[in-house]
């Protein structure tokens, strides 16, 4: 079957994907270990990385604004080097104030990969829904993997390895990437290999980002909130005993991989023309679930979850694709930018839920409580978008 994009750039686009989410995956485990061992409490310490998850948000334009100029493959470079460099640093913290600043250069590292790798994809792609659909699964693969490499490498060598070891590699993986540049193997694009023929009218692009300015918003909260809460959600749930961190671990990556297949399915969605549709029903779907998993115990919190996390990765590439239509490739990297900027209030709003609504008493009700409303919210928010028709023009340069 031929490829949706060349090897080369699928392949470090699926590694930086992949890698990105590993690192910003790692804290929300090893947080239950550094709990005890520096005898802080959960709340305390999951607050360290609001910070980090306002600043994944920040930087992205900044970061597809210079893509744009210098081209993806440079900035990418950086985008391993930070993030590997980072992730090391949260190994050799020695308080939190420490801690916490690591976790911030993570989350600015981090505001690299979306803006620039999605950028890069789409201008390479020849059949952009399945491209975005690959990229996007290997970094839900990457989220699934933050929760059990943590657990697993904290069970063999401590916390701390568990975040320089994933950060070595990483900054190999960048170099790799800066040795097939400098030998011109990873090259960058200056226009789509496949444009779209039609043209979008700045009405329907206005009408578009003001829209998803809304929705985007809000599935950002949900999805930090819900990525915050999962391991100890599991850990309340019963299925583990109190001391089970790597099974934690496992079996949170286990909710989040098998629910990372639904990237394909968004993916076919958008190329099916069927975009407004989707987008609207996923946000209904997550309003339904939310109130499941609220009065769920036991093992069927792991099968609600996994269907929580099936509807935000079909959501992601419907997303990516709305934005990708309505956006010149000249400007991609800064457009895909000031979409991740909106993660500077949606992420943290996020982790600040998790540490604001979580109660001895009553665990995360209120929070997923909350939830509903957001995304019901952003569903008759969605209803506001083009028809799927516009939605297949692109604007002229």
């Amino acid at each position: 079957m031929r490829l949706s994009a060349p090897f080369s750039v699928l392949f470090f686009a699926c590694a930086a994907h992949s890698f990105h989410h590993v690192l910003l995956a790692l804290y929300f485990t090893l947080v239950l270990a550094i709990a005890p061992a520096w005898h802080l409490p959960y709340n305390t310490l999951i607050a360290l990385w609001t910070i980090g998850a306002m600043l994944v948000g920040l930087g992205s334009p900044i970061a597809g604004w210079l893509a744009d100029r210098i081209g993806e493959t440079k900035v990418l470079v950086l985008c391993f080097g930070g993030l590997g460099a980072a992730a090391m640093l949260c190994g050799l913290a020695r308080n939190t104030a420490q801690l916490q600043a690591a976790l911030a250069l993570l989350g600015l590292s981090g505001s690299i990969y979306h803006p620039v790798g999605f950028a890069w994809v789409v201008k390479h792609a020849r059949v952009r829904g399945r491209a975005i659909a690959a990229t996007g699964f290997a970094g839900s693969v990457g989220v699934a993997l933050g929760p059990v490499v943590a657990a697993g490498l904290a069970s063999l060598w401590g916390w701390r390895a568990a975040f320089i070891l994933p950060g070595a590699i990483t900054v190999a993986a960048g170099i790799a990437l800066l040795g097939f540049h400098l030998a011109g193997r990873v090259e960058d694009r200056a226009e789509d290999r496949v444009p779209h023929p039609h043209t979008a009218t700045r009405a329907d692009m206005t009408r578009v980002f003001s829209v998803m300015s809304i929705t985007m918003t809000l599935t950002l909260m949900v999805y930090a909130a819900f990525g915050t809460a999962l391991p100890k959600l599991i850990q309340l749930s019963g299925m583990v005993g109190p001391n089970g961190l790597f099974a934690i671990g496992l079996i949170a990556g286990t909710i989040q991989f098998v629910g990372a297949t639904a990237q394909f399915l968004g993916g076919r969605l958008a190329d099916g023309g069927a975009l407004k549709l989707a987008y609207s029903g996923m946000f209904i779907l997550m309003a339904a679930i939310f109130p499941v998993l609220a009065f769920s115990s036991g093992w069927a919190v792991g099968f609600v979850a996994v269907a929580a996390v099936l509807v935000f990765e079909a959501t992601a590439p419907l997303e990516t694709i709305w934005i990708a239509h309505y956006t010149p490739a000249s400007r991609r990297g800064f457009v895909f930018g000031m979409r991740y900027a909106l993660g500077a209030i949606g992420t943290p709003a996020g982790v600040w839920l998790v540490a604001r609504s979580f109660t001895p008493e009553h665990h995360f009700t209120y929070m997923l409580m909350a939830m509903t409303v957001l995304a019901l919210i952003a569903m008759a928010a969605a209803l506001f978008l083009p028809g799927d028709r516009a939605a297949q023009a692109v604007p002229a340069e």
